[in-house]
């Protein structure tokens, strides 16, 4: 936890940063650049002793420190967090927060500020709402590699090509954070595989039909668990994200051979053709007729 005899904000042996000027962050985002999450400070403290921050009304962007060694701790929320190695805490944008190392085993940590419109939405992404802000990536050495990229790229300036450079290294950094999200414990390692499982199955007999009680049969779960899990992991409904692949297949087929729309209606399991013309204009907005207009002219 924090001392009262040692605070250091930074100045760590072997530390990295950088901060770009902040007009230069704000004409950035004013540009109507491609990406709406830059970053606008991203640094490297390696067994930073008594690092200490603390900001009463936070700040603008939001925080994201990845703790690669040692430990350290957050208050945010008047809730007081230990973070450790292998560790992520993130930050939203606005909120009072304070954090620093450990005082036995001083934490090293990648840490970046995250400035746009976006740096709000970050916490739903992570799923962290009402949550602790921490996430468990462990000791993955793809977050690390990503630091690094985005240092060495705004260490040779911040010309448009390095920001916008360094907007997509960061869109890798938040996405790797984002797909793992679900890969922290073993349990979501096994509920993620039931779902690829499924898809799987789903993708390989396009040409069937699925009960919702029978999928989740196959992979030993309760129909109403399954369907949640289901749709809380892709967005859809178990049956809605079924009819969407046999969607694709249909644009597949329209767009490579003649075949007439009832044929790939009947090729798609589909006994009326007038079903699957409602559902693919639920799906793409449009007829298959339209489509195939559309896309061959």
């Amino acid at each position: 936890m924090e001392t009262d005899e040692h605070k250091v904000r930074e100045g760590f042996p072997g530390q990295r940063s950088v901060v770009l000027p902040r007009p230069v962050v704000a004409s950035w985002l004013d540009s109507g650049s491609l990406f709406d999450l830059i970053p606008s400070d991203v640094g490297y403290y390696p067994r930073a002793q008594w690092h200490f921050v603390e900001r009463a009304e936070g700040i603008s962007q939001a925080v994201l420190i990845y703790c690669r060694d040692g430990a350290g701790w957050a208050r945010v929320a008047d809730a007081t967090l230990r973070v450790r190695a292998g560790q992520a805490l993130m930050l939203p944008p606005d909120i009072p927060h304070a954090y620093g190392a450990d005082a036995e085993a001083p934490w090293t940590i990648y840490w970046i500020h995250l400035a746009g419109p976006k740096a709000t939405s970050l916490a739903r992404l992570l799923e962290l709402e009402g949550v602790a802000p921490i996430l468990s990536p462990g000791c993955d050495p793809t977050l690390p590699s990503l630091f690094e990229d985005i240092l060495a790229i705004l260490h040779h300036g911040y010309t448009p090509d390095n920001l916008l450079t360094a907007a997509m290294t960061l869109g890798q950094l938040v996405t790797h954070l984002v797909v793992n999200r679900h890969r922290q414990s073993g349990r979501h390692d096994r509920l993620d595989d039931r779902i690829k499982q499924v898809i799987a199955v789903m993708s390989q007999h396009l040409e069937k039909s699925f009960r919702v009680e029978d999928l989740a049969q196959s992979v030993n779960l309760s129909p109403s668990h399954f369907a949640a899990i289901f749709k809380h992991r892709t967005g859809f409904s178990v049956l809605d994200f079924f009819i969407r692949l046999k969607m694709q297949r249909a644009c597949f087929l329209l767009d490579t051979t003649s075949m007439p729309v009832k044929t790939i209606s009947a090729d798609l399991g589909f006994d009326d053709p007038l079903y699957f013309s409602r559902c693919f204009r639920r799906v793409h907005e449009c007829s298959p007729l339209q489509y195939r207009a559309i896309r061959k002219g």
